[in-house]
């Protein structure tokens, strides 16, 4: 009998010991995060990645610093090609740690590209409407300087957005319709004088991403304006007889993120 309460007594020590040390042990937390992607220009977004460890985290928090952001949710949009950092902090009961990650946010790589030699765009797009004829439709213009040569040379984007919001997907089409869009590439460009200049073209479909809303004023909205493949008809207009004089075709793509500036009046 003597064994036996001897036994259970000193199971019952036992089991206090393990529960005392295992309610005892200290398990402080272990912070760490991810950004994805990691590689980022002006406007990108990045999603936060909590990989921190630790029971019963209390409080995880961020702070950003470097420049302008937006913080929703789990992701960070970079406004300004600037060098971030982000900070982490876990905290529970048992303890309190950090983690820092530094963001090298690029300038966009704006750029066209003809027959694949590649121009990179410098200045704003921006809006025109043609003084002539009479009710015609502003379009996008994009005045691209280059070495070496006097005047610079001209793309021009005719989106028809129709009721909707300009950003969307554009199939080809010269007709106007409502989702369509056609182009033309002025090189040279000086009102009537150029040097070439384009018509009769064709592409592949056009994509107006809206990528950074501005809360106060749309003109500083952000636009990100792709076209991956347009064949440019190259030559010159006779205007005594009319008749246009082409040279060949050329490829043209466009990659361009940035304001779209109203316009000038």
């Amino acid at each position: 009998m003597k064994h036996t309460i001897k036994a259970i007594l000193l199971f019952f020590t036992a089991a206090l010991l393990i529960s005392s040390c295992s309610s005892d042990d200290p398990n402080p937390p272990s912070a760490g995060f991810t950004l994805d992607p990691n590689d980022v220009v002006q406007w990108d977004t990045s999603l936060v990645v909590d990989t921190s460890t630790g029971s019963d985290a209390a409080a995880t928090s961020y702070t950003v610093t470097g420049g302008e952001f937006i913080y929703l949710g789990n992701t960070i949009q970079f406004l300004e090609a600037k060098t971030y950092t982000i900070k982490q902090t876990v905290e529970n009961e048992d303890g309190i740690d950090t983690s820092v990650q530094t963001v090298v946010v690029g300038t966009p790589d704006n750029f066209y590209a003809l027959d694949g030699t590649q121009v990179p765009m410098t200045t704003n797009a921006f809006w025109y409407l043609p003084p002539w004829p009479p009710g015609a439709s502003k379009y996008i213009r994009m005045l691209i300087p280059i070495s070496g040569q006097d005047n610079p040379n001209l793309i021009k984007l005719y989106p028809v957005a129709g009721p909707n919001p300009l950003q969307g997907t554009y199939t080809w089409g010269a007709d106007g319709d409502v989702g369509t869009y056609d182009a033309a590439f002025t090189q040279d460009y000086a009102g009537f004088s150029y040097g070439w200049t384009t018509n009769g073209d064709d592409g592949a479909d056009m994509e107006i991403k809206l990528i950074y809303t501005d809360p106060l004023d749309d003109d500083n909205n952000i636009y990100e304006i792709m076209l991956t493949s347009y064949t440019l008809n190259y030559g010159d207009w006779n205007f005594a007889t009319e008749e246009w004089m082409s040279e060949g075709t050329k490829e043209l793509v466009i990659y361009y993120r940035g304001k779209i500036d109203p316009i000038d009046e």
